[in-house]
């Protein structure tokens, strides 16, 4: 053996076992941010696979869907409002060809009857409500409610309003810088240094590199969320090869790079929340069975997502698709039967559809109760109880049954 070889092997050997322990167990070189909020369920662009995207009827519609987060784009009107907008030209969204910028607010065209779901072809939402909203009024209807802001174009007016607008409603921690540009999210840090922040592409980018070579549990890292839309959702957008099949090897390979499971829990122990998705609709927190995430939000189709229930608690998950459905601490009573079985009693329960109600007299006597479904497979779980009749058995009200022969024990059983 050469001498080189004789002295840089063990201080490879070495370096990549530091590398590994401190990559498994950073809260030894980094106290962790503690965050303000934890989304589950986020609406991307408010909500945009079940109403028209952006508009106050949207974002009702989310938060009835029960989501605690709304990503969202904003852009500067001529006379200086500052308007939920993804696109600055209007085309796409109201068949004017003309920039936000180029309008007064009040002069803003209605939006179109039906939108394409972007991440989505062919699908396609409408809604009652068609009038571009401003940020303000979303603040006023929504004080508390974390939400995401994106900048696109740098454009420092429309900075300072936006900063002004989250310390004049006192959101300065529950509302979200974002950009896809390092040059912009500069501009957004200065103007409102106490808004967390997110990645951009070229610090994403610098992380995955940073991970790979082992560096990264030595890098501080200021962000904090890890907001990713997944490869094999947005192939046609950075993925423009001619021919698709160059378009789905390069959307893989991506995603295999990206959604490591021990890069995503390093950046949760270090207090980076990680927020996935996989199309328009709904966004978080959330492509194929994602890395356990606390606070990663999977969305499989247009009007469903996905929540992914905390890693640190002993969880139930459909056994068809695996999509979570209630960890143990929320479990009331193993001593119930199901249509096809013995079934558990849950206070409550996550990615799960109700049908409508109706009477049945079950072993206990008459309840009201509705079939429940897991949103991602659509199998029947079970049902809900609306109401019970009989005063001994009120406590059932507002409580799920899963029967076991439809869900599994997945994480922390050992």
């Amino acid at each position: 053996m050469s001498p080189l070889l004789y002295y840089a092997l063990p201080a490879l050997g070495s370096y990549v076992m530091l590398s590994f322990f401190f990559l498994r167990r950073p809260r030894l070189l980094h106290t962790p941010w503690v965050p303000a909020f934890r989304p589950r369920l986020g609406a991307h662009r408010g909500g945009s696979g079940e109403r028209l995207e952006n508009t106050m009827e949207a974002m009702e519609n989310s938060m009835a869907q029960r989501a605690d987060f709304l990503e969202l784009d904003c852009q500067l009107t001529r006379d200086g409002v500052v308007v939920v907008s993804h696109d600055k030209n209007l085309s796409r969204q109201t068949g004017v060809n003309r920039d936000v910028g180029s309008l007064n607010f009040e002069d803003l065209p209605l939006l179109k009857e039906e939108l394409e779901v972007y991440f989505s072809p062919g699908h396609f939402a409408r809604g009652a409500d068609r009038h571009m909203m401003r940020l303000e009024d979303l603040f006023r209807r929504f004080p508390r409610t974390p939400m995401s802001v994106e900048v696109k174009e740098r454009n420092e007016e429309l900075i300072h309003k936006i900063a002004c607008l989250v310390r004049h409603y006192d959101r300065n921690e529950i509302t979200i810088w974002a950009s896809e540009k390092s040059s912009i999210m500069k501009k957004c840090k200065a103007a409102n240094p106490e808004m967390p922040t997110s990645f951009t592409l070229s610090r994403g980018f610098w992380v995955l590199l940073f991970y790979y070579l082992g560096l990264l549990p030595f890098i501080s890292i200021p962000e904090k969320f890890f907001m990713c839309f997944l490869p094999t959702i947005i192939n046609r957008t950075y993925f423009p090869f001619s021919h698709p099949g160059l378009n789905q090897l390069a959307a893989v390979v991506a995603k295999w790079l990206i959604m490591r499971k021990s890069l995503i829990q390093h950046l949760q122990q270090r207090g980076v929340q990680a927020l996935g998705s996989l199309c328009s609709p709904w966004a978080a927190p959330r492509v194929g069975p994602l890395p356990p995430a606390p606070a990663m939000v999977r969305i499989s189709k247009p009007k469903t997502f996905q929540a992914y229930l905390d890693d640190c608690h002993r969880r139930y998950s459909c056994a068809h698709c695996r999509a979570h459905l209630a960890n143990h601490d929320d479990l009331i009573s193993k001593s119930f039967q199901g249509s096809q079985g013995r079934a558990y009693l849950f206070n409550s329960v996550v990615n799960v559809g109700c049908g409508p109600a109706e009477e049945r007299v079950l072993l206990t006597g008459l309840h009201a109760v509705a079939d429940i479904h897991c949103e991602n497979c659509k199998t029947t779980l079970g049902w809900k109880y609306e109401q019970a009749f009989e005063s001994s058995q009120k406590y059932k009200e507002g409580k799920y049954i899963i029967e076991l022969n439809h869900m599994i024990k997945d994480n922390g059983w050992d």
